[in-house]
């Protein structure tokens, strides 16, 4: 599991990149909560604002799953042959998230090895 979130080299294919990205989820309810219950991402209910902790909260959840993600993008493009510098394309609005879903959700990583390693269904 610490390859899978904290290392950018080798490669994973699609079942091994959704665990990654459900893993990234759960992880971001569970650190979610805890901080909702330290008194961050509170709301007010009268107006629905985010309270004054709200953004440090945020800050915190994005801070600690950055890493990870990056990392689970980056493989899941080495395994397509490609450089994990492709997770950028993901800044472009619309487009961007349409092709990240259909280049490591959903097309097969190259056959046998590439320049990243060996095929991980191999």
């Amino acid at each position: 599991m610490q390859e899978l979130f904290f290392s950018m080299r080798g490669r994973i294919g699609r079942g091994r990149f959704w665990l990654g990205v459900l893993g990234i989820i759960i992880g971001s309810m569970v650190i979610g909560a805890v901080l909702g219950m330290l008194g961050l991402f509170n709301i007010d209910p009268a107006t629905g604002e985010p309270g004054a902790g709200f953004w440090l909260g945020y800050t915190i959840l994005m801070a600690l799953l950055i890493w990870p993600s990056i990392c689970i993008y980056a493989k899941r493009f080495h395994d397509r042959d490609k450089s994990g510098w492709w997770m950028l394309i993901g800044l472009v609005p619309i487009i961007g998230s349409i092709w990240l879903l259909i280049e490591c959700g959903l097309l097969r990583g190259t056959e046998g090895p590439n320049r990243f390693g060996p095929d991980p269904l191999g």
